[in-house]
């Protein structure tokens, strides 16, 4: 559970009033045909699903439903992050409030350090 909480901590903030999300869109994931990318028939239903190998996204999505809900103008919608993104992966900030309220962690905007790809920060700690 303890393992759960650290990698939901990582893309989320909680630091003031505005609470922030990182999400993507699983339709730009199909849109770049990214290779992490699966889909598999569940024996039981029937039904196709798929889902991140990488566990960006950690849902696993109803293929018909998602293409149903594309085709309506609001389309699929974003799925909140579960792990760390790779460098191709297009996701965003969700704002859950419009505070006026001055960001306190503007850090959270950037690209996350500890996704595989990222640009480290420079920090001379390291070199010391």
């Amino acid at each position: 559970m303890a393992r759960m909480a650290r990698r939901t901590q990582a893309n989320e903030c909680r630091r003031c009033s505005t609470f922030c999300d990182r999400v993507i869109k699983p339709s730009t994931c199909i849109a770049s045909n990214c290779p992490a990318l699966y889909h598999y028939d569940d024996p039981l239903s029937g039904r196709r699903y798929m889902g991140c190998l990488h566990k960006v996204f950690a849902t696993e999505i109803d293929v018909e439903l998602f293409a149903e809900a594309e085709r309506t103008r609001a389309g699929f919608g974003v799925v909140k992050l579960a792990g760390q993104p790779r460098e191709r992966c297009s996701f965003q900030i969700e704002r859950a409030f419009n505070d006026e309220d001055e960001c306190v962690n503007r850090r959270f905007f950037d690209w996350p350090e500890a996704a595989p790809g990222a640009v480290r920060a420079f920090d001379l700690r390291d070199r010391l």
